[in-house]
């Protein structure tokens, strides 16, 4: 058995030892929670980006520690992720009843002696080797204790099915978490010091990814119920949720689109407990008669055959090139049918090839205006997911043989009765300046697709004639009605979209969102209203980030004025390794600007007071959907369960600046990260998040 097999075996593991788990608004687990001593609370993981292609690890369990030092296993179904899929989204790792009480930190098990991280080197993944802070191989599970927010503690009330449930947001930070890359090696050396951080609420707003088996739909109501099996696992499931749709949700289901009670109506005709669904949904708490209930609303839904089937395997990545009707994919992710994923760094950095057909359904996720699709509109550039019968180098089933041998090809075609053919077009990102603009369109000039460079991609084929085949340095959007944000000539646009279908460009890409550098991520004083989400493919998700090392033993004065509203890096210490501004593709050498940029931190918004309609209702303080996290300690660290040690999180950055302050006192900083915008014009960086290892 290859040394990996188990990651990509995972899913197929031990069964979750939750204590019950429940459908939001479901009475599942058939006893009065409200005598029983029990609550319920959802948790969901996403990650803040590092400089990896690929980061697959096993997560293994959480435990939370209640303020009496109970302690109470949440989840401890070990599952393997590929955190890289996690930018944009977050996922529900699953629901459980646990304890009623005051929850205070959590520890969360990361498992690397499997682990598959690859990074680009010359504009391609390679699997690089993975070691501890100390340069060691990583041999052993790394626990990683998080102490909540003492303003924002995890509080889980007895209650009925979910009726007062809490979210958990754990955030697996890449950026914070590693120690160093080296890339003048071969294979590339990676070495890592996990860094998470947990809260009641995230500092974005993005959608959240919600898979599972159907169990039933109610379309006069809207939703339909699911069992969480979260990620590929296609054994285990972590609870169950009822989702809520409206007239604006997205279904794709067997290759058929359509939009709210239709596409209900349609999922509610599928066959429960064998269709597999993933919805990308929003959460808002709202009031009920006598507390609060967490309602997760469908943006787009996609089931069925066109999501996954139990005949072929699934490949995401970017299509690079393509020669008639085989594409070409950097960086891609196979998704075993077994619930395993292997990454493109495993397969020698050799690219994968997708083979099309005129019996290749396409669709478009979370687009309903995109008819007509068929195999001619995967063009070159365009990010998708696609499914089919899939062999390696020796014509061998990738499921046969894991991993598979050399670079991997899946048959899309759909020409038999168990090769379905799928390809889902998930929206693209384009990152570099503007050229110029009139009324519906825009010139820009492309340094990045999907963060690969421009450099990578071969766009013959996809113009009318070889002479309209699309250059990065020229490359035509198409805007329509959107509104463009107030930019001049070579200014940094974000834009997300399609490719123009293959042989038509130009337009060379049609766009449904054009951002500014400061428009990319609402941050500030204001939290993301309810309908400022961001999903799989915004690059809304993505906000500028700042990335400061330091040499061994780290600074003991790593931020000057903390404690004031004017907080800088401290970049004259000598002792700064390398301090990065990253925003898209590009990256900024602090040391280069004037001066270092001025940090203002985001302020958590007021609370809200609601009430139920209905007669006899109380007022109830929602839970937050957004909160601003500043964060820092020593992710090894150990303490007791009455004093824990390891990383602190909180929403004020008040009692964060405190707390770093005294803990400086006696252990450096390492690592800085940040998340935010960051405004060229006033060199002031505004972050949503600030992370400081020590």
């Amino acid at each position: 058995m290859h040394p990996s097999s188990r990651v990509y075996r995972a899913a197929r593991g031990a069964l979750t030892t939750l204590i019950c788990a429940c459908a939001v608004l479901v009475a599942g687990c058939h006893n009065n929670n409200l005598t029983s001593g029990y609550g319920i609370a959802w948790v969901t993981l996403t990650d803040s980006p590092g400089d990896f292609t690929s980061y697959i690890v096993n997560i293994d369990s959480i435990v939370l520690t209640r303020n009496d030092t109970v302690q109470v296993t949440a989840l401890a179904t070990e599952e393997s992720v590929d955190l890289t899929k996690l930018s944009n989204i977050a996922e529900l790792w699953g629901t459980g009843t646990i304890p009623t009480g005051t929850y205070t930190s959590a520890t969360i098990t990361v498992d690397y002696s499997a682990a598959q991280i690859s990074v680009m080197v010359d504009g391609k993944p390679q699997l690089a080797s993975v070691v501890d802070d100390t340069g060691a191989a990583i041999t052993t599970t790394q626990a990683i204790n998080v102490i909540f927010d003492p303003a924002h503690p995890l509080v889980i009330t007895p209650t009925y099915a979910t009726t007062a449930a809490q979210r958990l947001a754990i955030d697996f930070n890449l950026a914070a978490s590693t120690v160093y890359v080296n890339t003048s090696v071969s294979p590339a050396v990676v070495s890592v010091r996990p860094y998470l951080t947990a809260a009641i609420a995230p500092p974005d707003n993005k959608l959240i990814r919600v898979r599972g088996p159907l169990i039933n739909s109610s379309v006069d109501l809207l939703t339909y119920t699911v069992y969480v099996r979260p990620f590929f696992d296609e054994i285990n499931s972590l609870g169950s949720l009822s989702i809520f749709t409206n007239a604006d949700t997205v279904f794709a289901i067997n290759g058929v689109v359509s939009t709210g009670a239709k596409g209900l109506d349609q999922l509610s005709m599928s066959s429960a407990g064998t269709t597999v669904t993933a919805a990308y949904t929003t959460y808002q708490p709202t009031a009920t008669p006598s507390a609060t209930a967490g309602i997760y609303t469908a943006k787009y839904v996609i089931a069925g055959s066109t999501l996954e089937d139990v005949y072929t395997q699934g490949i995401e990545g970017d299509v690079i090139a393509r020669s008639g009707n085989t594409v070409t994919l950097r960086g891609a992710t196979l998704q075993i049918d077994n619930g395993s994923s292997i990454s493109g760094g495993v397969f020698n950095t050799l690219d994968a090839t997708v083979i099309l057909g005129p019996s290749t359904i396409v669709t478009a996720d979370d687009n309903a205006s995109l008819t007509g699709l068929n195999y001619l509109s995967v063009g070159v550039g365009q990010h998708i997911i696609a499914r089919g019968i899939c062999q390696d180098s020796s014509s061998t089933a990738c499921s046969d043989v894991i991993p598979p041998v050399g670079a991997v090809t899946v048959d899309a075609t759909g020409n038999s009765s168990t090769n379905t053919g799928s390809v889902r077009l998930i929206s693209t990102n384009l990152w570099g300046s503007l050229v110029s603009s009139t009324a519906g369109n825009l010139l820009l000039n492309v340094e990045a697709i999907n963060d690969w460079p421009i450099t990578d991609f071969n766009f013959a084929g996809n113009g009318t004639t070889a002479a309209a085949d699309p250059t990065g340095a020229n490359f035509l959007v198409n805007t329509g009605a959107l509104a463009i944000p107030d930019t001049t000539v070579g200014d940094s646009l974000f834009i997300d979209g399609t490719v123009a279908p293959f042989g038509s460009a130009p337009p060379d890409f049609n766009a449904t969102s054009v951002n500014s550098e400061l428009s990319v991520q609402q941050v500030g004083a204001a939290a993301p209203g309810p309908n400022a989400t961001c999903g799989q493919g915004q690059l809304a998700c993505i906000p500028a980030s700042m990335r400061v090392y330091w040499h061994s033993p780290g600074a003991s004065v790593p931020l000057l004025g903390l404690g004031t509203d004017a907080v800088s890096v401290n970049l004259t210490n000598g002792l700064v390794l390398s301090a990065i501004l990253r925003v898209g593709s590009e990256s900024i050498d602090m040391n280069s600007l004037p001066s270092s940029p001025t940090i203002t931190a985001a302020t958590a918004p007021p609370s809200v007071t609601a009430t139920a309609a209905a007669t006899g209702s109380v007022p109830q303080v929602l839970p937050p959907v957004f909160l601003p996290e500043f964060s820092y300690g020593d992710p090894t660290a150990v303490g007791t369960v009455a004093a824990p040690l390891g990383v602190n999180v909180t929403s004020a950055f008040g009692t964060f600046a405190s707390g770093l302050t005294s803990a400086l006192a006696t252990t450096p900083a390492l690592v800085l990260e940040a998340r935010g915008t960051y405004d060229r014009a006033t060199n002031t960086f505004y972050a949503i998040s600030i992370n400081v290892v020590l």
